[in-house]
């Protein structure tokens, strides 16, 4: 089943996207505090009043998600009152088991920039994560139409994401459903967790008006 996330789903998904967060494998690699990791990468979503969000749910289990912004702008202030609302007082108050240990994998983030799309064609993004036995059912193609769906329906004339070339699975689904690439350059963000550095991405969804799932040319 494939339904609208509820606020109860924050922490299960919190725990999805630390189970798939290097490159569908644990994120344990390189950031060693689950909550901390979970509070920067699922919590704003909670708080924004124009997120949407879809989970997965197999057997009474959420398994999968989708979940994305309207607008980067208000995303970006979100996340800020959650990092000085959360994540400095969780420092504090011992909320997180080893937040120095995630220092690494943050300095890198800001040294080495992921690049983005035009936020005037593409306001929205979304991240879609699926957990290793939710593979292969369809579950990923689902919760992107849906998502897709939505934004459509809004009037969004344009959805980008974040990926790498590691995310051949991903790629594969993004590009049956029209994305293209729209920036890409050779990163070292990866390189001491991966051995070598990857090829970050910037995919976009033009959604125009045609109705269907699909991008723009591909419904």
């Amino acid at each position: 089943m494939i339904r609208p996330m509820q606020p109860t789903d924050e922490a299960r998904l919190g725990e999805i996207a630390y189970q798939t967060g290097f490159f569908g494998a644990s994120a344990e690699t390189y950031f060693p505090d689950p909550q901390l990791f979970a509070d920067l990468w699922v919590r704003t979503y909670f708080r924004l009043p124009d997120s949407v969000g879809y989970v997965a749910q197999v057997g009474g289990d959420v398994i999968g998600y989708i979940v994305g912004s309207l607008n980067e702008a208000a995303y970006r202030r979100v996340l800020g009152r959650v990092v000085a609302d959360t994540v400095l007082p969780g420092v504090l108050t011992r909320r997180y088991a080893r937040p120095l240990a995630a220092l690494p994998y943050l300095i890198r983030t800001l040294r080495y920039p992921s690049p983005h799309a035009s936020e005037t064609g593409f306001p929205a993004h979304l991240h879609l994560n699926l957990l290793p036995q939710s593979r292969g059912l369809g579950l990923g193609r689902g919760l992107l139409q849906r998502y897709l769906e939505r934004l459509r329906e809004l009037g969004v004339p344009g959805v980008q994401l974040s990926t790498t070339d590691e995310n051949e699975a991903a790629l594969g689904l993004y590009r049956t459903a029209g994305f293209t690439v729209a920036a890409s350059e050779q990163t070292e963000l990866w390189t001491p967790w991966l051995g070598r550095p990857a090829r970050q991405m910037s995919l976009t969804c033009d959604l125009g008006i045609q109705p269907g799932s699909a991008c723009k040319g591909k419904g």
